[in-house]
């Protein structure tokens, strides 16, 4: 019994060590759940995969801030060592990044910021920058002169905020630009799409619509479909996403007329966290770049996406079967050190019964030698 138990403690130990346990963990609380943030995530968790040790999880909380104050609380009980946030709106998050930064846990807000700067590391394109760019294409589109329409994203969170104020910084100047309505389509395609049916309801005379994400450009571009205006209207949005549907492909089958690239930099961001990690050198403030996108490079920008997208599927497929040889090898050398163990055990056992077995003579013949002893002395006594 004594042998047994000591096997099964032996067996509990290297279980125990093949589990690996991980060096760092990282926390993402995701304010929303859209195409452009799965791309993000997806070169969050595939950046990961190059920095051994290392464990990411991924929380989205669906435009709710309660939820998003809870997940971060979550994190925060579970002893991440570093958390990504992606702030749904900037005031309600604000405190809740602001007590986390004060419990000396490393934060990097990325994409939508707060309004303090307690925080490690941002990590966002330029919005403001964005809405110059856009502003700049447009008047140099229309010429200078021509009726606008804005479709914002969800008020009160920063990208919507600096987008139109870098927007609005340089169509101001350009009083042949007409700046219909400013409306709130929240990112969302069927927010946007009523928006904007209302609005070509009100206004006979729209010459471009700009949105600031995929999203709503679509939902734009429907609404005005619906009364046969689409041809009439020139559409512009941010973004860029490659995927189909979306952005890029929109402009290759004429739906949408010019799009800018909002990066991710889901990969930028993984990379920062581990320099913040791992003690290197970092920047606080992180900018990302903008480009645009229309039927002069939509082509070459599909054709690059789809290059990277097999190149990462590979990398996927890779991990995938590197991680189930690696579990066949810990399976294997748990099996090894079981089997070395108990033919441990049996030598150790067989080496007891041979010592036992020789005691064992050993005491017979003394047993014997005695008996004769007394025979003789007992022959003896008779005589």
């Amino acid at each position: 019994m004594k042998y047994i138990s000591f096997i099964i403690c032996l067996f509990l130990l290297l279980s125990g060590c093949s589990r690996k346990t991980p060096r760092y963990v990282i926390g993402v609380s995701q304010c929303s759940d859209d195409e452009w943030r799965d791309k993000m995530n997806n070169e969050i968790l595939r950046e990961a995969l190059f920095y051994e040790g290392t464990e990411v999880e991924i929380r989205t909380v669906y435009d709710d801030n309660q939820k998003q104050i809870e997940d971060i609380r979550y994190f925060i009980d579970k002893g991440v060592d570093l958390l990504i946030v992606s702030p749904n709106q900037a005031a309600p998050i604000t405190p809740i990044v602001e007590e986390v930064f004060d419990q000396q846990i490393p934060v990097i807000i990325v994409d939508r910021k707060i309004l303090s700067e307690k925080y490690t590391a941002y990590v966002s394109a330029d919005n403001y920058a964005i809405g110059q760019a856009v502003g700049n294409y447009i008047v140099s589109y229309l010429k200078g002169k021509g009726n606008i329409i804005e479709l914002t994203g969800l008020s009160g969170s920063t990208p919507a905020i600096d987008r139109h104020q870098g927007f609005m910084s340089v169509i101001s100047e350009y009083p042949g630009i007409r700046l219909l309505a400013v409306e709130d389509g929240e990112w969302l395609k069927e927010v946007a799409e009523n928006q904007t049916y209302t609005l070509l309801n009100r206004f006979l005379s729209v010459d471009l619509i700009f949105a600031q994400n995929d999203r709503m450009a679509s939902g734009a571009y429907l609404a005005a479909k619906q009364q046969g205006r689409e041809q009439k209207i020139t559409f512009i949005e941010i973004d860029a996403l490659p995927e189909e549907g979306y952005g890029v492909d929109q402009i290759l089958q004429g739906t949408l007329d010019a799009t800018f690239i909002y990066p991710t930099g889901g990969d930028r961001v993984m990379q920062i966290a581990m320099n913040i990690l791992q003690g290197k050198e970092y920047e606080k403030e992180n900018m990302l770049y903008t480009a645009v996108v229309d039927r002069t490079n939509a082509r070459v920008m599909k054709l690059q996406t789809n290059h990277i997208q097999e190149l990462d599927s590979k990398i996927e497929f890779l991990n995938t079967r590197m991680n189930h040889y690696l579990d066949r090898f810990a399976s294997q050398q748990l099996f090894l050190y079981g089997a070395a163990i108990i033919l441990l055990l049996l030598a150790t056992l067989f080496l007891l019964v041979w010592k036992a077995y020789h005691v064992k003579n050993r005491m017979n013949k003394e047993l014997f030698n005695r008996n004769e002893e007394i025979t003789v002395q007992k022959e003896q006594l008779e005589k």
